[in-house]
């Protein structure tokens, strides 16, 4: 080792100016000599990380591109369902507007019908009306006839 500027004891060797000191980068520990046996072992290990890394990888980009297709498959169907959907509403939306205009012709229908169903059932009820008197005049009639045979 080249001297320091300072002595062991911390004091200065000159009085002039003070000059920096100047030291040297301390020597590499040596390396321990390596066999070939673990060269092997070690090239084979980074071999090995590396292919492990490039399967890693691949298996990533396998798996992604598989769930890529699902997923686009499942987008394009949906968004044929989505321009169904909003044809079949604007269907949908027509078809309301056309009911409500129709509504009373619709109500008037319905009242018609009932209408009918009431005109049926009260000519129902005077034919009924019309057989009863019909029979109560035939068997006063009959009693009429009865009690003028009786007298002569």
């Amino acid at each position: 080792m080249a001297k320091d500027a300072t002595s062991k004891k911390g004091g200065k060797k000159g009085k002039g100016k003070e000059t920096p000191e100047i030291s040297e980068k301390p020597l590499p520990t040596p390396r321990p000599g390596t066999s070939g046996t673990e060269n092997l072992l070690i090239t084979n290990r980074r071999q090995a990380s590396e292919q492990f890394q490039k399967a890693h990888r691949a298996e990533k980009a396998y798996r992604a591109k598989k769930h890529a297709t699902a997923a686009r498959e499942n987008y394009n169907e949906t968004k044929a369902h989505f321009s169904e959907a909003r044809s079949h509403f604007a269907q949908g939306c027509r078809g309301v507007f056309t009911v409500i205009r129709a509504v009373p012709y619709l109500l008037s229908e319905k009242r018609e019908a009932r209408r009918r169903a009431r005109d049926q059932a009260r000519r129902q009820r005077d034919l009924e009306r019309k057989k009863k008197l019909e029979e109560a005049l035939a068997r006063q009639h009959t009693a009429d006839s009865e009690n003028e045979s009786d007298e002569d």
